[in-house]
């Protein structure tokens, strides 16, 4: 069953999230942007109400009495006027009502005010407290507990002469309902505030939640997780090792099989700098050129066989870090060497065959003339020549493959009536220190191969000879094949480590380029000098690893060469 279609989606579980702790945040805000709210309108409601009162009361105590009995229209006008006033009164003097406005009905009782019209409200008399706190005072009063009935929140001021009697009390009030509905709508506002942020929200959340879901590939979050850590199961059960370095060249991934081989700590060498745990890296190199190298020979190891795999990893068509297969391919190299050593050994002894039945025949022809003297002679300088030359090759040439591949040639030279000779100067110890034993044999055989074919169409009466010089020490390997052939033409030597240049026809025209090949895969060099008429010299030159600059000139990607 696919994990992406069961279970809570991502989308669910975001969207949830999302909107209760939109609900959280709403409510929050939404109580305490009411509580400032309505802290602030009351505070606004008691500046009404003072204001109310003390304008009126000092604009009493400057009309005269003919004045005062017009106080009714300036109560009503006062109440119309300013907005969170519900109710107004005057007091005489001695506390009883004069005059009454309810905004609510828009009539008032007159003079006898003692009911308030439409609604039924009675005023009583200014409690004598309440009228000697507000003489006392010197400004406008807050008494909810004396007020009529039916209001809630009230205001009082006292009404002062100029010769300082006290000529009357004023009051300005609210209703219960007039604060529940500045209350509710408020308390509305906010609602419709959060609403609109709630599906603002939810709606930004299901974006998200489809974004998400689209970077993690359709999968959900357990899903994915569950996935990776299989994947990283599975590759760090595999045989082959990997290595992975982002833009910056920084290892953000090594698996179980790299880190043995490189010999690093998995969880140490992660997040470092791969310059800093493998100096002698090239993996960085395909980021530059942004081209895979394939079956690239690790030349830092000198005891294990590592081919090595390096891809650049894109993203929207940029570069963003690279990735490293390491193959711990020793054991089959011991193998390949093995067998590469007794096919060579095979073919001496075939050659050994061919030329030695020619022997035969020598000695047989000289016995059936009766020069059994001269035959036993001839014997004799063979078996010495012969057993020199091996014996020579075996002393100098330490790594088996090699002297097989070197006696078996010189025995085909001997067929070819070419005088091969190994360079006395010549060593190769047996622990190939440059290069793998393949690569020596390909190398080797070719050139050799090659010198020997050249003689073709060369005179036959000139002395043919081939010289091998192999020489390693710990400056370096130099392979070098020399022959004194027709030499090879200006337009050849352009072309002839192509593939599939040749001058023998047929299907050869591949020794040079596998040559080639092992060269530049293990960083060497090879110069080629040839005079027509003279002859030709290939020469080939490794130099230790450590020799190499990793940060050198990028050279096209090689694949690893097969003899």
């Amino acid at each position: 069953m696919d994990k992406r279609q069961t279970g809570q989606t991502v989308s669910q579980r975001i969207w949830r999230v999302s909107v209760l702790g939109i609900l959280v945040t709403m409510i929050l805000a939404t109580g305490a942007g009411l509580w400032i709210s309505l802290t602030q309108e009351s505070a606004a409601r008691d500046r009404t109400l003072t204001a109310a009162v003390q304008a009126v009361a000092d604009a009493l105590a400057l009309s005269s009495d003919e004045e005062w009995a017009e106080a009714e229209g300036y109560v009503r006008r006062t109440t119309e006027n300013i907005a969170g006033i519900d109710l107004f009164a005057v007091y005489g003097p001695d506390g009883t009502p004069q005059v009454f406005y309810d905004a609510g009905s828009e009539a008032d009782t007159g003079s006898d005010a003692g009911t308030g019209a439409g609604e039924g409200i009675a005023l009583d008399a200014l409690d004598p407290a309440l009228m000697e706190r507000l003489q006392t005072s010197g400004g406008p009063v807050f008494d909810d507990a004396r007020a009529p009935e039916g209001a809630d929140h009230c205001a009082y001021a006292v009404v002062v002469a100029r010769d300082g009697t006290v000529r009357g009390y004023v009051m300005a009030g609210l209703y219960l309902q007039s604060i529940r509905y500045t209350a509710l709508s408020t308390l509305g506002v906010y609602l419709l505030i959060g609403a609109v942020a709630l599906g603002v929200g939810a709606l930004l959340s299901t974006q998200l939640a489809r974004r998400i879901k689209s970077d993690l590939l359709g999968y959900e979050p357990d899903a994915f997780r569950d996935l990776f850590l299989r994947r990283m199961e599975l590759l760090d059960a595999l045989d082959e090792g990997m290595l992975a370095i982002d833009k910056d060249k920084h290892i953000i991934y090594i698996n179980r099989a790299a880190a043995e081989m490189l010999s690093f700590d998995k969880s140490a060498v992660v997040g470092k700098p791969l310059a800093q745990v493998y100096p002698q890296s090239t993996i960085p190199r395909v980021m530059r050129t942004g081209r895979a190298e394939y079956n690239v020979g690790l030349e830092s190891f000198k005891h294990v066989r590592i081919l090595s795999d390096r891809m650049p990893v894109w993203r929207d068509g940029k570069i963003v870090g690279a990735v490293a297969i390491f193959r711990n391919r020793t054991e089959v190299a011991n193998l390949a060497k093995e067998l590469t050593g007794v096919q060579h050994i095979v073919e001496a002894m075939r050659a050994y065959t061919h030329e030695f039945m020619n022997k035969l025949h020598v000695i047989l022809g000289l016995l059936q003339l009766g020069e059994a003297q001269q035959a036993e002679e001839y014997v004799l300088q063979l078996t010495q020549t012969r057993a020199l030359s091996v014996g020579v090759i075996s002393e100098r040439i330490a790594e088996p493959s090699v002297a097989a591949l070197l006696i078996g040639k010189s025995c085909r030279a001997a067929e070819l009536g070419v005088r091969m000779t190994l360079d006395p100067e010549s060593h190769l110890s047996a622990d190939a220190n440059f290069l793998p034993t393949a690569g020596l044999i390909t190398i080797l055989g070719n050139l050799i191969g090659n010198a020997l074919d050249a003689f073709s169409n060369a005179p036959s009466g000139v002395l043919h000879e081939v010289d091998v010089t192999i020489r390693e020490s710990e400056r370096g390997l130099i392979l070098s094949v020399d022959d004194n052939g027709p030499g090879i033409s200006p337009d050849l030597r352009e072309h002839m480590f192509e593939r599939g240049v040749t001058t023998k026809g047929g299907s050869h025209g591949t020794g040079l380029f596998l040559v080639k090949s092992v060269v530049d895969a293990y960083n060497g060099e090879i110069r080629v000098e040839s005079t027509q008429g003279v002859g030709s010299s290939f020469i080939v030159t490794f130099r230790p690893p450590e020799a190499e600059q990793d940060e050198g000139p990028d050279p096209a990607p090689q694949s690893e060469p097969q003899p």
